[in-house]
């Protein structure tokens, strides 16, 4: 090896780190979790510096944002479902079909302006006209 090249971790210190990671997401201190494993913190502290740990720590972590937005969704979507309107909110706007008020009023104005009805505004046509045949057969 030459001087000032930086030495491969092995697997065993890989497997080592992984677990701390572990154990560090799920809690525990690094003090504790370096003592319980008989590593001396300074080891820990250089080999998470080591390019080879940077690496194999940003795939971890993009593996537990994955899985957390996974679960982090699930539940939006069911406290959407229970009647949440900031869990709807911010499913829809995660998911890019929230609107600003401001498009929304544009929209609405494109439309006026072109003439052209959508089916909410032909469902509410529908309703008002069911509305007004029943008020005339009341009367």
């Amino acid at each position: 090896m030459q001087k000032g090249q930086i030495k491969d971790l092995t697997p065993k210190e890989i497997d080592e780190m992984q677990e701390i990671y572990t154990r560090i997401f799920q809690g525990e201190t690094i003090v504790g979790v370096c003592k319980d494993m008989g590593i001396d913190r300074r080891s820990y502290y250089r080999r998470k510096k080591h390019p080879q740990w940077i690496e194999l720590e940003k795939m971890l972590n993009e593996k537990l944002i994955d899985n957390a937005y996974e679960e982090i969704m699930k539940t939006v979507i069911l406290e959407a479902k229970k009647g949440s309107q900031a869990h709807a909110k911010l499913f829809m706007d995660v998911t890019g079909r929230l609107k600003s008020t401001r498009e929304v009023r544009e929209d609405r104005e494109r439309q006026r302006l072109q003439g052209s009805t959508t089916p909410l505004d032909l469902s509410e046509l529908k309703r008002l006209v069911e509305e007004e045949k029943h008020i005339r057969l009341i009367k």
